[in-house]
């Protein structure tokens, strides 16, 4: 991990607990309308896709994760819960099995490419295969792919379809690929909080655009 992804997953990383700490110890009462799941890839054993200089995909992912969290707070009829709260493994179908069990409204899954050809860059969001352009799944790609372009101004990838451990989802399900780590300037702006900050208000402003303009 590089020095500026290292700074940014600690106090991003602290901030985030140090509010989850105190909403539990606090135990205030909110009425949720919808619960998402927030899904930062990878973790733990699973570094992910590794990057320029060394970067781990699983770090980013976290960070944006922890970040799309906090700014959730500001809307109280929204839950959002983390996949992972820290750099731990979970197998992906383990994941879905929760959201599932808890009945979530949502879920979508954060990532970040890598390609072997290093000048490849942009956003892109995929559905399983199985999503046609109808389908809720796709929606709500569409939505989140819309955001992420608007707010980063990265290359416009479009939405893609593959075959994803989403497929087992009993809701909404959508993957994004926030920018490549292996495009050397790409990466260096996805180790940035105030880049990191713009995704997270992009996934938070798609999410709140599903659930409340059907």
């Amino acid at each position: 991990m590089t020095q500026r992804l290292r700074t940014s997953s600690i106090l991003v990383g602290l901030l985030f607990w140090l509010v989850f700490l105190s909403l539990s110890a606090g135990s205030p009462i909110f009425t949720h309308r919808f619960t998402v799941v927030v899904d930062p890839g990878h973790g733990g054993k699973d570094p992910g896709a590794i990057g320029v200089d060394g970067i781990c995909e699983k770090w980013i992912n976290l960070t944006i994760a922890q970040m799309v969290y906090l700014k959730s707070l500001d809307h109280p009829a929204l839950r959002v819960i983390l996949a992972r709260r820290n750099d731990e493994y979970i197998y992906p179908t383990d994941r879905i099995k929760e959201a599932n069990r808890i009945g979530a409204d949502l879920y979508v899954s954060v990532h970040a490419n890598a390609y072997s050809n290093a000048s490849v860059s942009g956003v892109e969001t995929l559905v399983h295969e199985t999503q046609g352009r109808g389908s809720q799944s796709y929606r709500l790609a569409e939505i989140l792919q819309q955001h992420l372009v608007s707010q980063t101004g990265a290359r416009d990838r479009g939405v893609k379809w593959a075959p994803l451990f989403i497929r087992q989802a009993q809701m909404p399900a959508a993957l994004v690929e926030v920018g490549f780590i292996t495009h050397r300037f790409e990466a260096k702006l996805l180790q940035s909080l105030s880049y990191q900050s713009k995704i997270a208000d992009a996934i938070l402003d798609a999410i709140l655009e599903f659930l409340y303009k059907p």
